[in-house]
């Protein structure tokens, strides 16, 4: 086994304190040793400083003024001396036996990246994830991996160990974005290595359901924002590869978010409209609860969306039990 490369697993906080000792703790207990634990406190107003000072003989604690997670994620990295690089996110978890899995499955190469296994949990049972397989849980290279699903494979920043000459080589996390930032990072990334190596055994709790949650934000800032990392995705991505699987995925990601969108926002749902149009190959179709799908079929999806947000607005009373199967 391989037991000499130092890993920075570099987490950023903002308002962070009910989870947070709970991701740390999850990351003390690693069975790798050789281990640099860096926490970036976001500007957090809440009890998260706190926290980490109970670690602070433990953990690196870095405080900066609120700038976001991609700052805080690159400040971490400025700070961080790791061979190898975890990224995770505050309220989520790792496995013990992750990192030393992931080094392992490297096997000493810093031209590929370590991709573990992956399960969501919610109302923080994490016990009862479930890491059933996925048919891209495998070696793959770069794009075989990022077209082998609809809509992309999942790129949450905990599931991976980087080596520090492909972020190096690939650039830092983009600040500008504030949603659909770890795909655009990831997918760079992964188009700077020469594939994945999966890894076995190392297992990420994902989280989720959590209405403060940035990926559960519906403003017109969050859509521009993933407007723009998805124009990054698909230049990253054409650059790599032209091709009918390269463009399909663009275009169901464009049309996935031209979709959740609808039908607010009206100036920005024309820019989506232009990108969508521009791919023809696309094949994502709007899915739902059976409610929805029986609106679809009668009316198309545009009025069936439309009568699901009247529901959402109404507050799910008296007709929660229809609004609960548009999920």
């Amino acid at each position: 086994m391989i037991k000499t490369q130092l890993v920075s697993i570099i987490i950023s906080a903002f308002n962070a304190e009910k989870y947070l000792v709970q991701t740390i703790e999850s990351v003390l207990a690693q069975t790798y040793s050789n281990l640099e634990i860096i926490v970036v406190n976001d500007g957090s107003t809440d009890k998260t400083l706190s926290v980490l000072e109970n670690y602070s003989d433990k953990i690196k604690i870095i405080t900066q003024a609120n700038k976001g997670q991609d700052a805080a994620l690159n400040n971490g990295y400025k700070n961080s001396s790791g061979d190898y690089i975890k990224f995770m996110d505050s309220d989520d978890l790792i496995n013990p036996e992750m990192i030393e899995c992931q080094v392992n499955s490297l096997e000493g190469s810093d031209q590929h990246i370590a991709y573990g296994e992956w399960a969501r949990f919610y109302n923080a049972d994490y016990i009862n994830a479930d890491f059933t397989k996925l048919d891209n849980w495998g070696n793959m290279n770069p794009v075989d991996f990022l077209t082998s699903q609809s809509l992309g494979p999942m790129l949450q920043c905990g599931i991976m160990l980087i080596p520090r000459i492909i972020i190096e080589k690939s650039g830092l996390w983009d600040e500008r974005l504030i949603l659909f930032n770890d795909t655009e990072f990831f997918t760079r990334a992964l188009l700077n290595s020469k594939g994945i190596k999966f890894s076995e055994g190392a297992k990420l709790y994902y989280r989720s359901g959590l209405l403060t949650s940035v990926s559960v934000q519906k403003s017109e800032k969050h859509y521009i924002s993933t407007l723009l990392a998805t124009d990054l995705v698909s230049r990253h991505l054409l650059s790599k590869e032209n091709s009918k699987r390269v463009r399909e995925l663009i275009g169901n990601i464009y049309k996935n978010q031209y979709c959740d969108m609808y039908p607010r926002y009206p100036d920005l749902l024309k820019l989506y409209r232009i990108k969508v149009l521009s791919y023809p190959e696309a094949t994502y179709e709007l899915s739902g609860g059976k409610y929805f799908l029986l609106l679809k079929s009668l009316f198309g999806w545009k009025i069936a969306k439309r009568i699901k947000n009247i529901l959402y607005n109404l507050g799910y009373s008296p007709l929660s039990l229809i609004v609960s199967s548009f999920l």
